[in-house]
This record gives C-alpha cells, structure tokens and sequence, in this order.
C-alpha cells in the first residue's frame, strides 16, 4: 500500500529502527541541528540505516520518526529521543550545499501478521528483564507493549548486537515470522 509522498530531512545513521520504536540521538553538527529545527516544524524525519560496508553501504528504507523529547547535556549538546512511526521507501534524495539530505518518501507498510504463541510469551519475559535490569532502556519508553508480538520482537531486533546490514532483512512486509525466528535463535541460544 502507497500512501501519499512527503519531503522529509534524513539523516544517515547506523541505526536500526522499527515502529514504535525509540532511541537516543546527540546532535552537533550544524546541518543536523538544522534538520531538527525542520523536523520539529513539520512532518519529522528519516533515519537512513547507513553502515560502513561499502557493499551495503545505504538501504533504499529508513525510518520515520518523531522527536519525542529534547534535552542538553552537560557538555551543551543537543540530546533529542526519536520514536519511529513507520517505515518508509525513499524514492528520491536531494543534497543541499551544508550536505543536508532531503528525501522524497512513502510509507510502506510492516509486519501486517501479528500472532503471539508460547515462542513470543518467553521473548516477552526476556525483554521484560532487560527493561527491568536497564533504567535508561526503560526510561524511554513511557509506553510499553510486552503483550505485543510485533512490538517484542521488534525491541529485541533493535538490542541485539548483530550487524545493522544483516537487520535490513526485516524491514519487509513479510519478514516477521524470519524475525521471530532469528531473535528466538539468538535470545535462546545464549541461555
């Protein structure tokens, strides 16, 4: 399903994020401090998975988010928290003269299958653990949905420590019965 085009700032980050999902930015650089100026006034913007694989350099996805807090550090740095609405297909990019990207998106649909089983309850326990174990973690969801399969096995893509590259797999419509599989392989493995 299409929807309609937006022009979205994006920054290029090795970041891999799902919907619902939240992380923890520290901007600096001038043409970013821009982007959130930009954000903040309009529709948000996208994070760009970028790697450092040269073959897997950039992905033709990334994820919409929100800004939804913003803070300073103690060293005068912008610190903003982004919470991934959707993910999106970049059909087109421009570059400004301060290298800022400007992508034409739109929203593509992920994960539409949604069963929780016995498999997804005990990922949900695990996370629940990590969340308890990690204030910082928790502290950035005010919202938490262990009762959600999509939303589980989303969270533990985005702790684990395998390659971003790898991740790109799971952006697809169709790819959480995979995803599912590879977290309960690596989560149940490790025990």
């Amino acid at each position: 399903m299409k929807t309609s085009k937006v022009t979205l700032p994006i920054f290029p980050l090795p970041v891999f994020l799902l919907p619902h999902g939240i992380t923890r930015l520290r901007i600096f650089e001038p043409r970013y401090l821009k982007m959130v100026s930009i954000a903040a006034k309009g529709y948000g913007f996208a994070i760009l998975l970028n790697t450092k694989d040269k073959a897997h350099a950039e992905t033709h996805w990334a994820s919409w988010v929100d800004i939804v807090n913003f803070d300073q550090g103690d060293d005068g740095m912008l610190i903003i928290d982004v919470k991934c609405k959707a993910l999106v297909e970049i059909e087109s990019m421009t570059t400004e003269a301060d290298n800022l990207r400007f992508g034409v998106v739109h929203q593509v649909e992920h994960w539409s299958q949604n069963e929780s089983d016995d498999i997804v309850k005990k990922l949900s326990s695990s996370l629940l653990k990590v969340f308890n174990e990690n204030n910082e973690l928790s502290s950035l969801y005010q919202d938490k949905f262990f009762g959600n399969a999509h939303w589980v096995v989303a969270r533990w893509l985005e702790l684990l420590p395998a390659d971003v590259s790898a991740k790109c797999i799971f952006a697809n419509d169709h790819s959480y019965e995979q995803a599912k599989e590879f977290v309960q392989t690596i989560i149940f493995q490790e025990k």
